[in-house]
C-alpha cells in the first residue's frame, strides 16, 4: 500500500490535467486546482452558446488570463503545459462541450481554433447539426455536417471530444476522424448503467485511435448511491485499464457551480429545473441535486486524493502519471497543430 507521503510526492511531481472544468466560469473558485496541485484546467468556454454569446465568453477568458498572468497559462501548445508546470502557474485549455457556437458554419472551426480553442465536444445530450447526443429519442448518427466538422477540427489540429454523445454518432465520428479523438469525461457502462457512461465497444474504439478516456465524478453517473468514493470511481479505471490498458485514461472531473459545496440549495434545485426546461438533461439520467462528487475528491483542491487512490488500488506510479496528465499531453502533441 502506497504511503501518503508517496502519493503526495508523485502528485506534485507529475503533470496533472482536469480537462473538464466548468465552474471555472466563476472566477471565485480558481484557486480550487491551484490548491489541487493541478497543472491545467479544461474550462467549459462555451456549450449551448450563439457565436455573439461566446464571442463574450471568449472575450471573458481573453480579460482574465490577462489579468491574471501571474497565476494562469493560455496553452495553445504543449510547450505552454510544460511553461505552466515549470513557473508553477495554472494552464488553461479553452474547451467547448458542444458544437452549438459554430452554428451551420464549420468554417468557424478555424476561427476557434485560431483564438485558442484545443477541443470541442461533438454534442451535449441532445441534437444539434452534427449529430445526437446520448441522451436523445433517437439515435440517428453523424450528419454530413458533422462529417465536415470533424475534417476541418483535424485539418487545424483541434481534438475531437465524444462524451455526451449518442453511441452512434461516436462510432462514426472515430471512423470518420483521420486524428485520435476522446471521451473527455465518461465512465464504464459496465461499472454503472448510466446513458452518459460507455459501452465496451466505444471504450475499445477510443482506444484504437489512441485516445482516452477521462475519469468523471459527476455522481449520477459513477455509481447508485448518491454519495459515491473516489474508490467508487477508481472502479471506472479499472475496469477501463482492464480492456485497453492504462495509456487510455484520464482525468475530467466536471466539477460545476450546481454542486456541493459551491451552490445553495436553492441555487441546485433552481438550475435543475432550467435544465429539465431547456431540454439539456433528462430526469431519469439527472437525479435531482443535490449533487456531493466521491468523498475524498468532493472538490478540485483534493484531487491529490484520487492519485492516492489509483496508488492503493495497484496502479503503478508510472501508470498513475499518465492517468493524471500524460496520456492527455500524447494526444495533444498528436493533434494540436
Amino acid at each position: 500500500m502506497a504511503k501518503a507521503s508517496e502519493a503526495g510526492r508523485l502528485h506534485r511531481d507529475a503533470t496533472v490535467i482536469d480537462m473538464v472544468c466548468p465552474l471555472l466560469v466563476r472566477e471565485l473558485y480558481m484557486d480550487e486546482w491551484i490548491k489541487g496541485g493541478v497543472t491545467c484546467v479544461g474550462p467549459t468556454v462555451a456549450s449551448d452558446h450563439t457565436l455573439v454569446q461566446t464571442m463574450d465568453q471568449i472575450a471573458m477568458w481573453y480579460e482574465r488570463l490577462g489579468r491574471l498572468g501571474d497565476k494562469l497559462v493560455h496553452v495553445t501548445r504543449v510547450e505552454d503545459i510544460t511553461r505552466a508546470k515549470r513557473d508553477g502557474k495554472l494552464g488553461i485549455i479553452f474547451h467547448f462541450q458542444n458544437t452549438q457556437p459554430i452554428e451551420r458554419n464549420a468554417g468557424l472551426v478555424e476561427v476557434y481554433y485560431r483564438l485558442g480553442v484545443r477541443m470541442m465536444q461533438l454534442a451535449y445530450n441532445v441534437k444539434n447539426w452534427v449529430g445526437d447526443g446520448c441522451d436523445e429519442l433517437t439515435d440517428a448518427g453523424l450528419s454530413a455536417f458533422g462529417r465536415q466538422v470533424i475534417r476541418e477540427m483535424n485539418r487545424v489540429g483541434m481534438v475531437v471530444d465524444l462524451s455526451h454523445t449518442g453511441y452512434r454518432t461516436t462510432m462514426e465520428a472515430m471512423d470518420a476522424s483521420e486524428a485520435t479523438v476522446v471521451f473527455s469525461h465518461s465512465g464504464a457502462k459496465a461499472v454503472h448503467d448510466s446513458r452518459r457512461n460507455l459501452r465496451d465497444d466505444q471504450i475499445a474504439a477510443v482506444a484504437a485511435k489512441g485516445g482516452v478516456i477521462g475519469l468523471n465524478g459527476f455522481p449520477a453517473f459513477v455509481g447508485k448511491r448518491r454519495w459515491p468514493t473516489v474508490d467508487d470511481l477508481v472502479d471506472h479505471a479499472t475496469h477501463i485499464a482492464s480492456l485497453v490498458g492504462t495509456d487510455h485514461l484520464s482525468v475530467g472531473i466536471d466539477y460545476y457551480h450546481g454542486q456541493w459545496p459551491f451552490a445553495s440549495a436553492k441555487e441546485s434545485k433552481a438550475m435543475y429545473a432550467e435544465a429539465l426546461r431547456s431540454g439539456r438533461w433528462r430526469a431519469g439520467t439527472y437525479p435531482k441535486p443535490p449533487y456531493r462528487y466521491p468523498k475524498g475528491i468532493e472538490v478540485p483542491s483534493k484531487l491529490g486524493n484520487l492519485t492516492a487512490a489509483l496508488l492503493r488500488r495497484g496502479f503503478g506510479e508510472k501508470d498513475v502519471r499518465k492517468i493524471m496528465g500524460e496520456n492527455l499531453v500524447r494526444v495533444f502533441t498528436n493533434v494540436w497543430k
